[in-house]
Formats: C-alpha cells, sequence, structure tokens
C-alpha cells in the first residue's frame, strides 16, 4: 500500500469549516473525507492533526474524544492560538459555552486578535449568558472593526423580550396556565 500524499493544513481546514457551517450533521462520506485529510496530515503537522481529530469528534458530538485530541494537540503545541481557537470551536458546538469561552480568551492570549476571532469569542459569550466577557469585548471588536457585533441587537432583542416577560405571564395566568414559579413553591422547591 502506498502511503497517502502529503495534505495541506489550509485544506483541512477548508473541508473542517464547510463540514462545521452545515446547518445538518455531516454525511458519513463528508466525516470519510475529513479523516482521510486528517490522516494525511499527521505526518507533516501533528498537533494540527490532532487538533482536527478534535474538530472531526465535535462535528459528531462525542464530547468525550473531542476532549481526548484537542488535549493531544495541547501537549504538542501549548503555545498555538489556533489550536485553542478551534479547542473553542468544538466546546461550543458540544454546548459547553463556559468552556468555549476560556479557550477562546487563551487563544487571544496566546496570539492576539482579529475582528474574526473577537467575533467567536462574542458568540461563545453569549451562548454561555457571560455578561462580564460581552460588556469587556463587545467594544473592543466596535474599536477594532469601526461598528458594532451583531450580538448587540441580539442583546437589545433579549432586552425586550425580558421586559415583555411580565406581560406574557399575566396573560398565560388569564388562560388558565399555572406559572412555573407557584409550581415551585407549592412543590417546595
Amino acid at each position: 500500500m502506498s502511503p497517502l500524499p502529503v495534505a495541506q493544513t489550509d485544506q483541512v481546514v477548508a473541508l473542517a469549516n464547510a463540514l462545521s457551517e452545515k446547518n445538518t450533521p455531516p454525511s458519513s462520506f463528508d466525516l470519510a473525507r475529513l479523516d482521510r485529510e486528517i490522516r494525511r496530515l499527521a505526518d507533516t503537522d501533528p498537533a494540527a492533526s490532532q487538533c482536527f481529530r478534535g474538530v472531526y469528534y465535535a462535528l459528531q458530538g462525542d464530547l468525550a474524544n473531542t476532549t481526548k485530541w484537542f488535549n493531544m494537540a495541547l501537549s504538542l503545541a501549548p503555545n498555538h492560538p489556533y489550536v485553542y481557537l478551534n479547542y473553542a470551536f468544538a466546546l461550543n458546538r458540544l454546548g459547553q459555552h463556559e468552556q468555549a469561552v476560556k479557550m477562546a480568551l487563551e487563544s487571544i492570549n496566546k496570539g492576539g486578535y482579529s475582528p474574526e476571532t473577537l467575533s467567536n469569542l462574542l458568540v461563545y459569550a453569549y451562548n454561555a449568558d457571560d455578561r462580564a466577557t460581552l460588556d469587556e469585548w463587545l467594544l473592543k471588536y466596535a474599536k477594532l472593526t469601526g461598528s458594532p457585533h451583531e450580538i448587540v441587537s441580539w442583546l437589545q432583542e433579549d432586552a425586550e423580550d425580558e421586559a415583555e416577560l411580565p406581560a406574557i405571564l399575566k396573560e398565560a395566568e388569564k388562560e388558565g396556565y399555572v406559572p412555573l414559579s407557584k409550581i415551585k413553591e407549592e412543590l417546595g422547591l
């Protein structure tokens, strides 16, 4: 059997990005393509290969293997900001939003930030409901790009929803729905 041709890191990045942007889980064919490219990358860039192996498992919803492979990548490249940034992406995709914020911040500490890096951090912080991180980095994003991040409008919509909540609950009570607070109170929770 002849060895696989060498993959370029940017080829693997492009394929992983394309798969992660789909609104549906990757097909077995897509996963096989990504697996092949990751194996091709192993000889020339082992840390990147392990990093993308973590992404591979994140795309499948496997937190344990995602963590395992990113930890191996970090042991090979502990100061590489993109390993941390990809780990943040994977954690966010797996619903580990607080950890995603920590990894994105570590990426920034290791390599500085770009509009894309800050945008990712802000999305992870929004998902984690981490207002302190949002407050700190939204302004930096606006200064860097010259415009506010779209999360500002999301936060405004959230505030409007919160303002409407008492009226919605009152209307629900009128229609015979019991508020969750009363249910908890009666159950002693």
